[in-house]
């Protein structure tokens, strides 16, 4: 069961690199992700991207697809054979705060590629990177590694996009499917 909740962070964390390549432009595409956590086993899904909106299916229970929608209006995860029809919403991401003198951000320009690369400063004023995301010069993502400080031991998430064809997603991608509700997650248990 806990696998189960862990999916949608696991597949939609490393999603939120998606909009750094529109600095390079936002093209319409479909592709097959690959995520592969720093613990645990390789996650293989179908993305759909259409400027600021993703679109985040992996196999779900039974013969439903279990659906990540990152859209400006909303963050919403599903299974298309969900009974009662409903949708949860994910909590907003906040990124860490960091102070401005001790983050800073470069490029990395190789033959068809540009990396953007993110370090923070350490205490003991080393620097340590904490993202790396590659992009196409169109702003197709095609590779991203952020790593996630929390208690214990740091999460890493790699994902990686292959089989890429650049085509216009149908908008009804990105919205709930017809007579599916919107609802607030659960609250989290008292630890």
């Amino acid at each position: 069961m806990r696998a189960l909740l862990l999916l949608p962070m696991l597949i939609a964390t490393p999603a939120l690199a998606d909009s750094r390549c529109a600095r390079f432009g936002e093209p319409s595409y479909s592709a097959t992700r690959v995520t592969i956590p720093s613990q645990g086993q390789a996650i293989t899904s179908r993305v759909f991207v259409a400027g600021p909106r993703t679109r985040i299916e992996v196999a779900g229970a039974g013969h439903g697809q279990m659906v990540t929608l990152l859209t400006p209006e909303m963050q919403a995860i599903f299974l298309t054979t969900a009974v009662p029809p409903v949708a949860i919403r994910m909590p907003a991401f906040s990124p860490l705060s960091v102070p401005s003198d001790a983050r800073r951000q470069r490029q990395e320009v190789q033959a068809g590629r540009i990396a953007l690369v993110t370090e923070w400063q350490g205490a003991s004023g080393v620097w340590h990177e904490v993202e790396r995301v590659v992009c196409r010069p169109d702003g197709v993502l095609l590779e991203a590694k952020q790593w996630l400080p929390r208690a214990g031991e740091p999460l890493a998430f790699e994902i990686r996009h292959s089989n890429i064809h650049l085509a216009r997603a149908q908008p009804e991608l990105f919205r709930l499917p017809a007579g599916f509700r919107l609802i607030e997650p659960p609250p989290r248990p008292p630890r």
